[in-house]
């Protein structure tokens, strides 16, 4: 019987894996893939900029994070991505908390920009009900660029090998 690696071991082992094929890409893709993410994070900012109006934070403190619970498959391999192809500092994971691994006391331990595609474009019906239609409108535009960006991303490398959640046996992401 084959015992499956703990969560902390398939961390490991997905950050080599896609740091070893993030390292082997040329400069110029590598250029793109900054690129890519620079925009990526400035649309993921823009969505939560319009749900701050709104208290999101606020709502989202009182119901105690209801939608992170189950966050622990949502940063995937585009997402670490982005952070090599910026420079950005990589966070650990708590995975001893018993919700989302990313997910600390004082909130997400991702800035907003770096923060996975579910947990970016969900809003429960408390904040979206709160904003009028015409931002709800432009929140699912956002949306569809933030869906285009990462297929972006993901198509920079061969045999869909940046598909999925960094963590092992998830499907690949809806993004």
């Amino acid at each position: 019987m084959t015992v499956a690696p703990s969560p902390e071991e398939q961390w490991r082992q997905g950050v080599a894996t896609v740091t070893a094929a993030f390292l082997a890409l040329p400069p110029a893709l590598r250029q793109r893939l900054r690129q890519l993410s620079d925009e990526l994070a400035r649309v993921k900012g823009a969505m939560q900029d319009l749900v701050a109006q709104v208290g999101a934070a606020l709502h989202c403190a009182a119901c105690g994070g209801e939608c992170c619970v189950a966050g622990r498959y949502h940063f995937s391999r585009a997402d670490l991505l982005v952070y090599l192809a910026t420079e950005r500092e990589l966070f650990v994971p708590l995975f001893d908390n018993g919700l989302c691994p990313y997910l600390a006391r004082e909130g997400c331990l991702m800035p907003t920009g770096y923060r996975p595609f579910n947990c970016i474009s969900f809003n429960c019906d408390r904040i979206e009900d709160l904003l009028p239609p015409e931002e709800v409108a432009g929140f699912y535009r956002m949306e569809r660029d933030l869906r285009r960006l990462y297929q972006e991303i993901r198509s920079l490398f061969p045999d869909r090998a940046m598909d999925g959640a960094l963590l092992a046996g998830t499907p690949p992401p809806a993004s």
